[in-house]
């Protein structure tokens, strides 16, 4: 496939998929090797830059059109609930722990926060925001929770190492526990 008819492509692609498309479904797609995907990607969304009212932005290790910020205000006027997401503080705070300590167990979650958490993630798996991942290898064999993809296009994450470490945040350092304490 020539470059301008992957170029042509790959936007289709990206359009129609709305909430996004991995590189390597787009490699299935048009049997190009994912570094070509790369390349092209990376060529469009040069020409992307700051010409157009949308641009190309990787988010949980996929490409997605998203618009730029600053014509949140147009927009809003059209949808006005778009972009609009309310967490409660438990939500944030479970979601937190997860990003974080990922996969890990609702009594995890429970023993960190001092509370039930299970209604909270009951909402966020409801919400697409949280997912299972398997199970621990422990008594009980309980699930594992991890981050789930839409979280990440949601917050506008490429993938975990775009947010900051526990220890930049004034955590402790992976020896310590959640309360600081050397284990």
């Amino acid at each position: 496939m020539e470059t301008a008819e992957l170029k042509k492509t790959i936007e289709a692609l990206l359009f129609v998929s709305g909430k996004g498309i991995s590189k390597k479904k787009i490699a299935e797609i048009t049997e190009m090797p994912q570094e070509k995907i790369s390349e092209t990607v990376n060529a469009l969304k040069q020409e992307w830059n700051s010409n157009h009212g949308v641009f190309i932005e990787e988010i949980g290790g996929g490409y997605q059109i998203s618009t730029r910020p600053e014509y949140s205000p147009a927009i809003l006027k059209l949808y006005p609930w778009k972009g609009v997401m309310r967490l409660s503080s438990s939500a944030a705070e479970v979601l937190s722990i997860v990003l974080y300590k990922q996969p890990v167990t609702t009594s995890e979650i429970n023993e960190i926060r001092g509370v039930d958490s299970t209604g909270v993630i009951a909402t966020l798996l409801k919400n697409n925001l949280i997912k299972y991942s398997g199970r621990k290898d422990a008594p009980g064999n309980p699930r594992l929770i991890r981050i789930n993809e839409p979280f990440y296009h949601i917050f506008g994450i490429r993938d975990v190492s775009d947010i900051p470490s526990w220890r930049e945040l004034g955590g402790g350092g992976e020896e310590e526990n959640e309360r600081g304490e050397s284990s």
